[in-house]
């Protein structure tokens, strides 16, 4: 059985379909990539699994637990606020912007979410803060506000943010489509040592050769569908569906 398993998902916003019958498996420890043009409802996926967008029709089921199902009357039923608030909380989110709170140091922003959510003593967090800091490369910021950062600072501080809650799954959404060039390599890196640590991992991106290197699997997303998935080389070097060949084509 999938760790992750969307099945059958539909969402329109307003009468516009933005996902017609989209389908994911995820396995433990599986990254999966989602490319595709703008507009092409990539993110309204990935929202959808993070709780972040009510779902119209379909099943979504993490590690066993059902969050969503389709009722008997062709609509979407969601599982009691104990088991979405469950599901949520195993899920780190990383946006295109860092969501950072100004007023908060780098180190004060780590530990908020652990502190309000799950009522852990600052003291339990700190030696997790300062690890996960170590990590990004950025313990010696941890008394600077974010707008003394750059880019791809922040983008780090909020990557480790989200593993301060220990999650089981990190759901990327276009994490350095707000970056210059230069930055975007120091927060790839980052999400590179996660993949090779095993996270479960979802990442919508731009970045073609990253999307290549890092993910097991390759989704490629137009229209509010799944045109094409498979392997990295298979979708960037053999790509079947005509829709496939021209976006990476343009993509060159």
């Amino acid at each position: 059985m999938s760790f992750i398993s969307m099945q059958h998902i539909e969402k329109s916003f307003k009468g516009n379909v933005v996902l017609k019958d989209v389908s994911l498996e995820v396995n433990k420890g599986e990254v999966i990539s989602i490319i595709g043009p703008s507009g092409s409802g990539k993110s309204t996926f990935l929202r959808c699994l993070g709780q972040l967008e009510t779902i119209d029709k379909g099943t979504i089921m993490v590690d066993g637990l059902c969050l969503v199902k389709t009722g008997a009357d062709g609509k979407a039923v969601y599982a009691d606020k104990k088991t979405q608030r469950a599901l949520q909380i195993r899920m780190g989110m990383v946006f295109q912007q860092f969501n950072l709170f100004p007023h908060m140091t780098v180190l004060e922003n780590i530990l908020i979410a652990p502190k309000m959510v799950k009522g852990m003593k600052e003291a339990d967090i700190l030696p997790i803060a300062e690890r996960l800091l170590k990590k990004v490369g950025l313990w010696d910021k941890r008394d600077e506000y974010p707008s003394r950062l750059s880019g791809g600072q922040k983008q780090r501080v909020a990557i480790a943010r989200a593993l301060a809650m220990n999650p089981d799954i990190m759901l990327f959404d276009e994490p350095t489509s707000a970056l210059d060039p230069e930055l975007t390599g120091e927060v790839l890196r980052t999400i590179q040592q996660l993949a090779e640590e095993n996270m479960t991992m979802i990442i919508v991106t731009h970045e073609m050769a990253f999307a290549k290197q890092v993910a097991d699997k390759v989704l490629f997303m137009a229209d509010g569908l799944i045109q094409e998935e498979g392997r990295p080389e298979e979708v960037f070097d053999h790509p079947q569906s005509p829709r496939t060949q021209a976006f990476l084509q343009s993509m060159l």
